[in-house]
């Protein structure tokens, strides 16, 4: 008998804060005081007094027909983790491995040319002094600038 002594205080308890939490609630609902200096407080005395139509139930709209049923959507979360544990299984299967790579690098190296890189030759050094040459008679110096 005495534990239910308990369960009647906590719910008198709770009963009492709820009251509170929902007289708080309707404070900022109230009407508040309008300042008479701003230019619109007429405006807005003339719309807090003003009460607007009620909705009924007729302004409900008609559920859509077009939703899915919560069956419709487990079916298709369903689908998706079927698909993804089948991609899944896929991928696991090819993982890449580093196996067999001795036959990749003989056909890269067999492709890849070594630059030369051999001391230059008395034709490459004529060739690099005329294009240095033919370089400098097309140059112009700079117009000089005024001090």
């Amino acid at each position: 008998m005495n534990g239910e002594t308990g369960k009647i205080v906590r719910l008198g308890v709770l009963t009492g804060f709820t009251a509170l939490a929902v007289a708080g609630c309707a404070l900022p609902f109230s009407n508040a005081a309008v300042d008479p200096a701003s230019p619109v407080a007429d405006a807005t005395r003339v719309a807090a007094d003003r009460r607007g139509a009620l909705p009924t139930f007729s302004a409900i709209p008609a559920v859509p027909g077009d939703v899915r049923s919560a069956a419709g959507f487990k079916a298709a979360v369903a689908e998706e983790q079927a698909a993804g544990e089948a991609l899944r299984r896929k991928v696991d299967a090819g993982l890449f491995t580093l196996s067999g790579t001795e036959a990749f690098a003989a056909k890269a190296r067999a492709a890849a040319k070594a630059p030369d890189f051999g001391a230059p030759t008395d034709a490459d050094r004529a060739e690099t002094e005329a294009f240095a040459k033919a370089a400098r008679g097309r140059a112009t110096a700079p117009p000089s600038q005024p001090q």
